[in-house]
């Protein structure tokens, strides 16, 4: 009978012994908000950028229009910044967590 090979799993409750499958190993793991990406919120399609490269916005400005669930959407800056890029085209069909644009 072969070992398994415990691991320890760290929770507000106290600390557990247990394997994890080869999935959950193979797993992306979680990386916290880049607060200088705006990403699609759901997946959905781009129907126009208000801005373009090089544009300073103010928190609180429309970055664009994002349709999703047969509703169009104003995207609102978050922050004040520079836009530095924008990834997707209009017309483009995206999923969920798509980068959208990107602040300097």
């Amino acid at each position: 009978m072969s070992e398994k090979n415990y691991e320890i799993l760290a929770t507000e409750s106290g600390d557990f012994k247990t394997t994890f499958n080869k999935a959950y190993l193979k797993r992306k793991k979680w990386e916290p908000a880049n607060p200088k990406h705006i990403l699609s919120f759901m997946p959905g399609s781009v129907v126009e950028y208000r801005v373009k490269v090089g544009d300073k916005v103010k928190k609180g400005d429309c970055l664009m229009t994002f349709r999703a669930m047969k509703m169009n959407n104003n995207v609102l800056s978050p922050r004040d910044g520079v836009v530095k890029k924008i990834d997707a085209e209009v017309g483009a069909n995206v999923p969920k967590d798509t980068l959208l644009i990107e602040f300097e």
